[in-house]
């Protein structure tokens, strides 16, 4: 490591541990959040280690998130087990509440969910215009394709 990465990484770890930073206090809740999830699961049912994970922690609130409602009826069933833990054992006598929250699935090509965008006839017969004044053929080609994405 040069000397440029190390100075990169400490003021990093200052900034993450400076109480008057905004970072900071994101950095130590997210730590905790993990923290708390890592010894809820290992307090839980085993079969649900891998089914959802601690999300946040408001007031009385905890928030947990699951990959499908199927998972997500499952441990709505396991709430009294889940606020006992909160509660006893990892001493969070604050929390009352759980919420499950079904993860919306993240598209693994967000491009292809995206739907096509239509011009009016009006704007699509502007661009065409504007095309045929171009005396570049590249940028006459581009203006003439943008043009097809007319109102059918």
């Amino acid at each position: 490591m040069n000397a440029d990465n190390k100075n990169r990484t400490l003021l990093i770890s200052n900034i993450l541990n400076n109480d008057h930073c905004s970072f900071s206090a994101l950095y130590k809740k997210a730590n905790s959040i993990q923290e708390i999830d890592r010894n809820l699961k290992k307090l839980l049912d085993p079969s649900l280690k891998d089914k959802f994970e601690l999300a946040n922690i408001n007031a009385e609130i905890a928030i947990l998130l699951v990959s499908s409602s199927a998972w997500a009826t499952r441990l709505r069933y396991n709430i009294p087990a889940i606020l006992d833990a909160f509660n006893n054992q990892l001493n969070l006598t604050s929390v009352k509440t759980i919420r499950i929250r079904v993860k919306k699935p993240i598209p693994e090509n967000p491009d292809l969910n995206k739907k096509p965008i239509y011009l009016s006839n009006n704007s699509a017969q502007f661009l065409n215009d504007v095309a045929n004044n171009f005396s570049d053929p590249e940028l006459r080609k581009c203006f003439l394709n943008i043009s097809k994405h007319r109102i059918k």
